[in-house]
């Protein structure tokens, strides 16, 4: 890959270290180790040369001013749960680990608004207004640790997008550091103003490439008091798709309308059991809705109740209580830990479509693995009814044939199913670093210049989060897996982490705040051992020693990794034949 960069100095390197200080300031190889990983496919290439963790507005900027003018490369990052290689750096240079600016500065019932620092996490978000009878709607599969930072960079839905929309409707006003260390204020605090060109939402969704947000200022909500859900299983897709058809046009707005595919209920059957085991075979259909007044739900829910009843599912309930809505509701949400449970690697894809399109779109996908011959891949498919899809590959990321079938899948899905229908490469991930080939796909030449016009304006150098096609479409080689985990040692336990970051709670971390001392962190320390990319020192010695063995990574854990069997494993082998590793 062609460095289009300059390295990073020792000179440089001492004034980044002036500027946030000693404790925020790491470049050991085992630690910038760890911010490669990320949940899609590992290349080692993609190493960030320097970590560094800002504490506040004035540091980033000065962090950015010294980076561009020296062309070093940065990549902002908030709890890396991005999909997509977002906060992945495939050009080395700078992680700017955004998760200690992570205060709630603001919270304004009056105005209905809230400012936030961009690491805040979005359900600590939500605890933190609950007492206000109070929240902010959306809400991505991965809520419990995703930074709000991060929600604006990727416009993050969810499942209430329905209703509630998308980070976008909500933003109100942003502080951004550009490229140049110049800190600039977009948007408004009031609710109205169209004294400006909107140039607010074009830093919505652009995945940190044209500035780094530091501070963000959003609307809020009362909470619906009242709510009810049903769950229907449709042994035909069409029918399913029909009814929701008839939900949009009696004007019913459900905040809630989510689809699972028939491996993705016999998963979740497994993985849950109990009542799940009496569901049929069939594609389900997650209905609810909210509102302030239990009369006017109820008469919504019993209208929407009827539309759907009309197409003729195999198998519904309606949850009488707040108990049984969880458990209904966990089994959309169990969706990724039951797939997990499949295969080693889950791969989570994000496109959306028409919903007029979807029976057609949804019989295409779960054909993928037959029409490119691809024995051992398994398709997954969920969906939020407002046409985001999220087709998951089920494979082995050690299987070198199991990678290629991965890649022509992914080809298949954008080129010859979603593009030729009308739709989006990416609703709510981002295009990241793995997504660039298919631009061109959707948009014409035209608008991928303008798009690079609008990048030079902000990012001359091109700086910012480099190798995301929103700008910047140079290619990247992104096929450098790590090596097969066969005819190694077995004397760690099998890693099947799926590098999601749900674990990245953990008390050392928060204690230590690098990813590195998280356990998703660990066992990529684990696994660089194991390949012989990394060698054994006290660092790591410290990073394997500082987990308290809690199990609370483990019961985060979507996949079930044997976390602190592994790390007891691990330090075993240390204290007796440390050569093992």
């Amino acid at each position: 890959m062609k460095s289009y960069y300059n390295k990073i100095s020792e000179q440089l390197s001492r004034k980044f270290k002036e500027i946030v200080g000693e404790n925020y300031f790491f470049k050991e190889y085992e630690i910038r180790w760890t911010y490669a990983f990320g949940g899609s496919i590992f290349n080692k290439d993609w190493i960030p040369d320097l970590i560094l963790i800002p504490q506040n507005t004035g540091q980033v900027s000065q962090i950015l001013e010294l980076a561009n003018r020296n062309k070093i490369p940065i990549t902002p990052r908030g709890s890396g749960t991005s999909l997509s290689s977002g906060s992945l750096s495939p050009y080395g240079g700078i992680i700017l680990d955004l998760s200690q600016m992570n205060e709630i500065l603001i919270i304004d019932i009056e105005n209905n608004t809230v400012e936030v620092e961009p690491g805040v996490i979005c359900d600590e978000l939500n605890e933190t207004l609950k007492p206000y009878g109070y929240f902010f709607p959306p809400d991505p599969g991965s809520s419990s640790v995703a930074t709000l930072g991060g929600m604006v960079a990727n416009n993050a839905g969810g499942i209430q997008a329905f209703k509630y929309g998308v980070t976008k409707n909500y933003v109100m006003y942003l502080e951004v550091v550009l490229s140049n260390g110049k800190v600039i204020n977009f948007g408004s605090k009031v609710l109205k103003s169209v004294s400006s060109y909107n140039i607010k939402d074009l830093f919505i969704g652009s995945e940190g490439t044209l500035g780094v947000i530091t501070k963000i200022g959003l609307r809020i909500r009362p909470l619906p008091k009242t709510r009810k859900l049903g769950i229907f299983i449709f042994q035909d897709v069409d029918d399913l798709k029909n009814a929701v058809i008839e939900i949009r046009k009696s004007g019913i707005v459900p905040n809630l309308l989510e689809f699972m595919d028939k491996l993705i209920l016999r998963a979740v059957t497994e993985y849950l059991g109990g009542e799940f085991f009496d569901f049929p075979s069939g594609y389900v259909l997650l209905a609810e809705v909210d509102g302030d007044s239990i009369a006017e739900v109820e008469e919504e829910f019993a209208n929407m109740f009827d539309i759907i009843i009309q197409r003729n599912p195999i198998f519904h309930r309606v949850a009488m209580n707040q108990e049984e809505r969880e458990r209904l509701i966990l089994a959309r949400k169990a969706n990724l830990p039951a797939l997990s449970r499949i295969r080693p690697n889950t791969c989570v894809e994000d496109c959306t479509i028409r919903i007029s399109d979807f029976t057609d779109v949804i019989k295409k996908i779960e054909e993928i693995p037959k029409m490119i011959n691809a024995k051992n891949l398994l398709v997954a498919i969920i969906c939020h009814m407002e046409g985001n899809i999220h087709p998951t590959f089920l494979f082995n990321e050690n299987d070198k044939q199991d990678v290629k079938d991965f890649e022509k899948a992914i080809d298949y899905l954008y080129k010859e199913i979603i593009i030729p229908v009308g739709g989006s490469i990416t609703g709510e991930h981002g295009i990241g670093k793995i997504k660039t080939p298919y631009l061109e796909l959707e948009h014409n030449s035209q608008v991928i210049n303008l798009m690079g016009q609008i990048k030079n304006i902000f990012d001359p150098n091109k700086i910012l989060n480099p190798g995301i096609g929103k700008g910047d479409t140079r290619t990247l080689k992104t096929k450098n897996q790590i090596r097969s985990l066969k005819n190694q040692t077995d004397t760690i336990l099998e890693l099947k982490c799926m590098r999601c970051g749900f674990c990245i709670s953990c008390p050392s971390r928060i204690e230590h705040l690098l990813e590195t001392y998280s356990p998703r962190g660990r066992l990529s320390l684990l696994n660089g051992l194991i390949h012989g990319e990394l060698k054994l020192n006290d660092r790591i010695i410290d990073v394997l020693h500082t987990c308290t063995l809690c199990g609370l990574c483990q019961i985060k854990c979507p996949a079930g990794v044997n976390t602190t069997e592994i790390f007891e494993k691990a330090r075993e082998i240390i204290h007796s034949k440390p050569e093992s590793l």
